[in-house]
């Protein structure tokens, strides 16, 4: 059985991103935009680094980001909106709009029959039956999918030097 704590995997993320960053938002779109194909812990620590190199008025460090992360990050820095649904999504999610939904590959495995307006239209209506948001519902899809295919549930908690206490599953 999942903990209850998965479906706010996006609100808790929220509160620590907030304790941790002076530009929570900054972050949140760092975080979103480098997450495809990354791994949870690698996707924190790659966001942190750009994130402190970027206050401190430093260059960008580009080593561990794919070609398709550096325009995003980019857009992030510049304040422009971010590109790709499934980094806009995140980092709606992880600023707190939870009506959004964050498709990546976990989700699409989840549903693979389905197209992401499929897909969405599933999540929307799982969400609304069980009384949860979209990214509530959409997190416990995430976090099943990844069971299921033998990998175990991951969040920020695992990087260390995160407020362990404060964002532990």
């Amino acid at each position: 059985m999942l903990s209850k704590n998965w479906r706010k995997w996006y609100a808790n993320s929220r509160i620590v991103i907030e304790q941790l960053f002076d530009n929570p938002d900054l972050f949140c779109d760092l975080l979103a935009a480098t997450s495809p194909r990354k791994q949870v812990t690698a996707n924190w620590r790659l966001a942190k680094r750009i994130y402190n190199n970027a206050i401190a008025g430093l260059p960008i460090p580009l080593g561990g980001m794919l070609p398709a992360h550096v325009k995003n990050v980019m857009r992030a820095l510049w304040g422009l909106p971010l590109s790709g649904p499934k980094i806009k999504a995140f980092a709606a999610n992880l600023k707190g709009d939870l009506q959004q939904i964050t498709i990546d590959v976990w989700i699409e495995r989840a549903y693979p029959e389905l197209n992401h307006k499929q897909i969405t239209h599933r999540i929307k209506t799982g969400a609304r039956r069980l009384n949860m948001t979209p990214a509530e519902y959409q997190a416990i899809v995430w976090t099943k999918t990844r069971i299921k295919y033998g990998k175990r549930p991951i969040s920020f908690n695992n990087v260390p030097g995160i407020f362990q206490k404060e964002f532990a599953f």
